[in-house]
């Protein structure tokens, strides 16, 4: 890598800017997805709780599933392949949506497995994308890396979700998909040009397993001890955020009265809070640390759930409930960024993929559970006292990591000195684990 990619603009390493610009358009398209999908099954397929519970409990099952297995093959294989496969597999399994709309053969049967496909190209596809980035660049700029990436996806998620209001309302909620698909396709070639080199893959002995070589990513992370409290933390966070994400849509569409124009611009409002904090995030880590920055981002996390529980329908609300999704996203993006620059700066590079499949592997695995808990307590107690639950619990997450024994390390070097140390002697750090 030349000295220029180290110390210039990352806009002016082409590779990056090509990986950025796939991240965007694909997010785009997601965001269109996420107001049209709920719509499809609220509304024109009059699903239950329980029913968009376990749509829900499809989308997040494949974490769970092919986390592991896809850490190992990102570390066994070149990267960008995968990346560029996954992102039309997933484009593939949407078109079927607006095709069976167009045929009147539309059914919650169909989402399910359009949602299950569609998560597990997902899985394969980051964790090649994510372990990718180290390779990219050098270590130093990770921070900065993953402030733009995380910038320009609220963002794109923002226009995605104004665009998908304004497209279900004009076209429907299914044919607004294809934009979703044509995003899909858009990213894979835009990954496929990405011609940065990227290093063979060291192929392990004819003596080691695929189930060894997880086995030793799940090793190395449970005993790292900057990476393990990291993880538990992130754990309990996005568990609770997919219990609240599940009750969400059911209850601001039937509950509140939202339509899809409000829906749609209340995600992008949010989205756009994303946005601000990716833009903020350096400046302030490198004020008051890393650390500092997680556990207040995580501390702000249950407040903004208050809204949604005093909420009446009416115009005054749906601005408190977009500002507070403003300020939740912010501080999502906020302590994500700086968490996964941590984690991605301490691994040794012959574990980037393992590491990141086990993270997701515990991180996200915890979702379906969380999304039949959702639809029972929903069904059971009721839509409103379910967010009730999720908004407590959401305190969880910040006792978690302030209760770990990264709150020792020294804030405004937690990232420099580890990813120094990681860089000297990687190795030396694996041994340890």
């Amino acid at each position: 890598m030349s000295d220029a990619m180290v110390e210039g603009s990352l806009w002016r390493h082409r590779g990056f800017v090509q990986y950025w610009s796939a991240n965007a358009v694909d997010l785009v398209g997601s965001g269109v997805t996420q107001v049209a999908l709920p719509l499809i099954a609220v509304v024109v397929l009059h699903a239950s709780v329980w029913q968009v519970a376990l749509l829900s409990f499809a989308q997040k099952l494949p974490p769970l599933l092919v986390s592991l297995p896809a850490g190992a093959l990102a570390d066994r294989y070149r990267k960008r392949p995968v990346m560029v496969g996954a992102a039309l597999a997933s484009g593939a399994a949407f078109l079927v949506v607006p095709l069976a709309d167009a045929m009147g053969r539309l059914s919650l049967a169909l989402l399910y497995g359009v949602a299950l496909v569609s998560a597990v190209s997902e899985v394969l596809g980051s964790t090649a994308r994510i372990s990718f980035l180290p390779s990219l660049l050098p270590r130093p700029r990770l921070l900065e890396a993953n402030s733009k990436l995380g910038g320009i996806n609220s963002l794109a998620d923002s226009v995605g979700s104004q665009l998908g209001g304004a497209v279900v309302t004009v076209l429907g909620a299914a044919p607004a998909i294809y934009l979703d698909v044509a995003s899909y396709l858009a990213c894979a070639l835009l990954l496929a040009r990405v011609h940065t080199p990227e290093a063979a893959a060291a192929r392990p002995s004819t003596h080691t397993t695929f189930r060894a070589e997880i086995a030793e990513g799940m090793r190395y992370v449970w005993s790292h001890p900057t990476i393990r409290p990291l993880v538990l933390a992130a754990t309990a966070y996005v568990s609770v955020m997919a219990f609240l994400s599940t009750l969400w849509s059911v209850f601001l569409l039937r509950q509140l009265h939202y339509s899809s124009a409000v829906l749609g611009t209340t995600l992008s409002v949010a989205a756009l809070g994303g946005f601000c904090g990716a833009l903020v995030v350096r400046r302030v880590v490198a004020r008051y640390g890393p650390v500092r920055v997680m556990l207040t981002s995580l501390a702000l996390a249950p407040f903004t759930e208050v809204p949604l529980l005093l909420a009446t329908p009416g115009r005054p609300w749906h601005i408190a409930i977009a500002v507070a999704m403003f300020v939740q996203l912010g501080c999502a993006v906020a302590q994500g960024s700086t968490q996964r620059t941590i984690r991605q700066a301490v691994c040794d590079p012959a574990l980037q993929g393992r590491m990141l499949a086990t993270s997701r592997w515990v991180v996200y695995g915890s979702q379906p559970v969380a999304a039949l808990l959702a639809g029972a307590v929903g069904t059971w107690l009721g839509l409103w006292n379910g967010l009730a639950v999720g908004t407590l619990a959401l305190a969880v997450p910040f006792l978690v990591l302030r209760s770990s024994s990264l709150v020792d390390v020294p804030q405004s070097t937690a990232v420099s000195k580890e990813a120094d140390r990681a860089s000297v002697c990687p190795h030396n750090e694996s041994d340890a684990a």
